[in-house]
């Protein structure tokens, strides 16, 4: 037997050991928050595989140089026997323990998420209203690190009066959940309090609704945005995104930001949510519930397809609102502009750096790159789809066809597949067009973009930014403005 196959062999035996020696027992998380909401207890008895236990997702910040870590405090870890286990804290919310085995663990969080301010927005984090609090289950759980074997379940003691909503499955047991994944278990935000909530379905998902009081007099405009927005999705991807239930959380906050997760979003509202104002709040809405297959299921490779994630979804988000009555033509025609402006906006005034493919090591700072010069990639793509294929496929058709091989758990895709799955469909190569728009470090001329559907692009200055009707547009360039917007041109 050579080296490398005694290797393979004792890795095997290894593995088989390591998977033999898993008890096949649930975990169990129980989550105690405090009368005056202030701190929050966890006993838990898991399964660590490996030898790491972590807070996932921490964001180190000034105050706090191990994020959100740092607000756990007297971390106790026992066998099942109730014999200590040496912890060893790393850093940035990673510890050392002697694992491999089921553990009992016991700590506090103080609650003060809500003094800080978080790179992703408190939206993502924590925030505090008069109805209670909205938390990541990020902040909240300490979880194996290698891997998180079997299905967990989670018991909330609440302060009187309270309720907890939350993504995850209910069981028969009073406020008693049910985990399948990690995933699930971390990646979700939790509402705890007295606000109102209202399960209802809509495309063919399962819908939880929670709202600060202020918003339940305009329910009826915010389902309408998301039912029409859910459909389209539908529609244009083919099928469900993988999660069956959806948890929303809006209330009202100044950045007007949301954040999506595995299976819930958390947004801010500026101010209510009205007709007047839906191009502004139904947009972060409809962007945020896309996520769901863009980004969540549909999931990439490498971190630098962020352009993928966020631009794509921006322009089918604005697309699927247009078709859908809820952004008239006037909206477009500023939405447009402003992909424009805001290019020269990053180089010239902002001064931001590098291609846009690299701009998503530095997400929140480089916004302007990630989500502007990512929805003029998408838009890039889809004219020229469709001018290589006499106007009968676009955009939508290339998402269909990627979510059809890679929306499945585990798998991810690359930049190089989307440039086959457009060769595929579309028999032509999107990689120099991609090349141009992603390796650039400068704004680009757009207005041969625009020419394509009958528009002109003025451009005076760094600020004066006009896109308009074009004189002498033809009746090809019409109808492709109509078949993207859905609006007449």
């Amino acid at each position: 037997m050579n080296r490398k196959t005694w290797m393979a062999a004792a890795f095997m035996l290894l593995t088989q050991s390591a998977i033999a020696a898993y008890d096949q027992a649930p975990n169990h998380y129980r989550l105690t928050i405090s009368d005056d909401a202030k701190r929050a207890q966890v006993e838990a008895d898991v399964w660590v595989e490996g030898d790491e236990l972590a807070i996932f997702n921490t964001m180190p910040i000034p105050k706090l140089k191990n994020g959100q870590a740092d607000l756990l405090e007297n971390i106790v870890v026992t066998d099942m026997a109730g014999k200590q286990i040496r912890l060893k804290n790393k850093g940035e919310g990673d510890f050392e323990l002697d694992g491999d085995r089921r553990v009992k663990l016991r700590y506090e969080v103080r609650l003060d998420h809500d003094k800080y301010e978080w790179p992703g927005g408190n939206e993502e984090v924590f925030y505090r209203t008069d109805e209670g609090f909205l938390s990541s289950a990020y902040a909240l759980f300490l979880v194996p690190l290698k891997a998180m074997l079997g299905k967990t379940e989670v018991t909330v003691a609440l302060p009187p009066g309270w309720s907890v909503n939350t993504q995850w499955a209910p069981t028969d047991k009073p406020n008693t959940f049910t985990a399948n994944t990690r995933r699930e278990l971390v990646n979700n935000v939790l509402f705890f309090g007295t606000a109102k909530s209202e399960d209802f379905s809509s495309g063919g998902m399962q819908i939880k609704l929670v709202m600060g009081k202020r918003y339940w007099a305009q329910s009826a405009m915010i389902k309408q945005v998301i039912d029409r927005q859910l459909a389209s999705y539908v529609a244009m991807l083919g099928k469900p995104p993988l999660a069956e239930r959806f948890m929303l959380v809006l209330n009202q906050g100044d950045s007007g930001d949301g954040g999506a997760f595995s299976g819930s979003f958390s947004q801010y509202l500026k101010g209510d949510a009205d007709e007047a104002s839906r191009m502004i709040w139904g947009r972060v809405v409809a962007h945020e519930l896309l996520h769901f297959w863009n980004g969540l299921t549909l999931v990439p490779a490498n971190p630098e397809e962020e352009w993928f994630k966020e631009g794509v979804t921006d322009y089918l988000t604005v697309m699927a609102m247009a078709r859908n009555d809820l952004l008239d033509r006037e909206f477009i025609n500023q939405h447009l502009q402003n992909m424009v402006r805001g290019q020269h906006v990053a180089r010239k005034l902002m001064g931001l750096k590098g291609t846009v493919r690299a701009a998503a090591k530095d997400k929140h700072r480089n916004w302007l790159l990630v989500y502007g010069g990512g929805t003029i990639a998408a838009m890039a793509m889809d004219l020229e789809l469709r001018r290589a294929t006499g106007d009968k496929l676009g955009l939508e058709d290339l998402m269909k066809a990627l979510y059809a091989e890679f929306g499945k758990p585990g798998k991810t895709y690359t930049h190089a597949d989307i440039v086959r799955v457009g060769m595929q469909i579309g028999g032509v190569d999107l990689g120099p067009m991609l090349e141009t728009h992603l390796g650039s470090e400068t704004a680009l001329d757009m207005a041969p973009m625009m020419a394509q559907i009958g528009l002109q692009v003025d451009v005076a200055g760094m600020l004066e930014t006009h896109v308009q009707r074009n004189k002498d547009v033809t009746a090809e360039q019409r109808k492709r403005f109509t078949a993207i917007f859905g609006v007449p041109y």
